[in-house]
């Protein structure tokens, strides 16, 4: 090899290395950026043991003192109420999560739906965020969506074959008049 071989190649590896140690500084940086946010991110605050006591607390005023508090406040008896939380964790549609535990996101999404509350009075009382209410409202409403299938029947729109058969005696009952309809 000549000596314009030789300065040629040792620049092509000068070029190879500087490309290489610039990619690795690269992904190094990357790294770190990472795992400067993902530490931001994991900071732990103490525990918020006021605000877990008052959720505690109006959860069971909600759902535990009385039956007529629950029926009127969740429009259900504790016990439907209850059992529908353990239809929800059996089936895997609703899971506990380290702060909200699968009775209050239900409480939260029944009040919603059957007071008209909104998000931010929900919120307020369990000393809740609007994002938060909004998101395990939302949660909620897949989860029975989801098990909508299972509890609702369809009835069937055949005619009972006792009516068809007795036309002469059961038919004046389920005759339509202009009368009737008018009035």
């Amino acid at each position: 090899m000549d000596n314009s071989q030789q300065q040629y190649l040792y620049y092509c590896m000068w070029k190879q290395r500087t490309l290489l140690v610039l990619f690795v500084m690269l992904v190094l940086w990357w790294s770190k950026k990472k795992e400067r946010k993902n530490r931001a991110k994991s900071v732990k605050y103490g525990p918020l043991v006021k605000r877990d006591i008052w959720r505690s607390t109006e959860l069971i005023r909600l759902i535990d003192t009385l039956e007529r508090t629950c029926l009127h406040q969740l429009r259900m008896y504790p016990a439907v109420f209850y059992k529908l939380c353990a239809h929800l964790r059996d089936k895997n549609l609703l899971v506990d999560t380290i702060h909200v535990s699968v009775e209050e996101q239900l409480a939260m999404f029944l009040k919603i739906v059957g007071q008209y509350h909104t998000h931010s009075s929900v919120g307020f009382a369990l000393w809740r965020s609007k994002e938060t209410v909004s998101r395990y409202f939302n949660i909620v409403l897949c989860a029975l969506v989801k098990l909508a299938r299972e509890i609702i029947c369809t009835r069937s729109t055949d005619t009972h074959a006792k009516i068809t058969t007795n036309p002469n005696r059961l038919y004046p009952y389920f005759e339509v008049t202009l009368t009737s309809v008018l009035y």
